[in-house]
């Protein structure tokens, strides 16, 4: 595969609303919903088709969501307030109106209570958490999470205990400064594949959380983000601008650092690539190597909207992706 790199202008803006807030992911919710999150702890609901709100940008808990996923009609999350040593995981109902939260002043008030502790507004379970949340994913009516020092656990959306497999450990990687903290979970078939910063792997069946294999490559710096497609295989980036791509694990992988971090990436079938958010501009890497163009703004997320790739910018504004 070559590398050849071509870098181009900023792509045109559209003729669509901004976001009222910064945001941090999009998720989509069914054929008409999308899900933003803001990096303060905002959710709101846009139009698939005009991109145009739909409901009121609210925060049901007064901290950023770390960690989400949208399974089904709702929203499975992580609320992590680092000042306040204050985590919850909750399920919304996205069928429902956001309810705003409590004021943080109430949440620190209320955080010795235990079972009373202050919950994410309007949601239709809320769990105080007493360790840093990792990962989450989900798959066929499971939700699967993982815990700092705690382990993974699967659950139904109802929180019944699945099951829970005990913290991994990778003796090769054990040396390397939080090598072993797992940054992602990825739901692949009947498996899931959870990945640590240092590159370690796991592979786990999803029925029972048996360990059915493990193992780890070799990265250049510690890994941020971990994407998969079934036809486009694994990509992985790391904290220092590398981009990692391979087929199945245990495959040699291609490297090649572009020089920032990248805040998003999904796969574009028609064009059998990958479509990248990198450190302010565009990239798509397919099979002639990577086509790069700047942008003014950190892009967050990239989608295929009426027929054209588009990106949302961390000010909230929308433009077009060009490679």
């Amino acid at each position: 595969m070559s590398q050849a790199l071509v870098v181009d202008c900023y792509p045109s803006s559209m003729d669509v609303p901004d976001l009222s807030f910064a945001p941090v992911r999009i998720h989509q919710i069914d054929e008409t919903r999308l899900l933003v999150v803001g990096c303060d702890g905002e959710l709101q609901i846009l139009c698939s088709n005009t991109l145009e709100p739909e409901s009121q940008a609210i925060r049901p808990f007064p901290s950023p969501l770390t960690k989400s996923i949208v399974h089904g009609e709702h929203l499975f999350a992580f609320w992590v307030e680092h000042d306040l040593l204050a985590a919850r995981m909750a399920c919304l109902d996205l069928s429902q109106d956001f309810v705003e939260g409590a004021s943080k002043s109430i949440v620190r008030s209320t955080m010795n209570l235990g079972e009373h502790a202050t919950a994410v507004a309007g949601a239709k379970w809320s769990q105080v958490l007493n360790a840093e949340p990792l990962a989450i994913c989900a798959e066929d009516g499971k939700i699967s999470f993982a815990l700092w020092k705690r382990g993974i656990y699967c659950i139904t959306p109802e929180t019944n205990e699945l099951w829970r497999q005990p913290v991994l450990e990778w003796e090769e990687i054990g040396d390397l400064p939080r090598g072993q903290e797992l940054i992602a979970l990825k739901s692949i078939g009947e498996e899931i594949i959870a990945w640590t910063r240092g590159g370690g792997w796991a592979m786990l069946n999803s029925e029972d959380g048996e360990l059915k294999s493990q193992g780890s490559i070799e990265v250049p710096a510690a890994l941020s983000g971990i994407y998969h497609s079934p036809k486009g295989g694994w990509l992985l980036c790391s904290t220092n601008g590398h981009i990692i791509r391979f087929d199945e694990l245990g495959d040699e992988p291609i490297v090649i650092d572009v020089g920032g971090p990248v805040n998003y990436a999904t796969w574009d079938e028609p064009d059998d690539a990958w479509r990248l958010c990198g450190w302010r501009e565009d990239l798509l890497w397919n099979s002639s190597g990577i086509q790069r163009r700047d942008r003014a703004e950190l892009g967050i997320h990239a989608m295929l909207h009426n027929e054209k790739w588009v990106v949302l910018d961390n000010t909230g504004k929308w433009s077009n992706f060009k490679t």
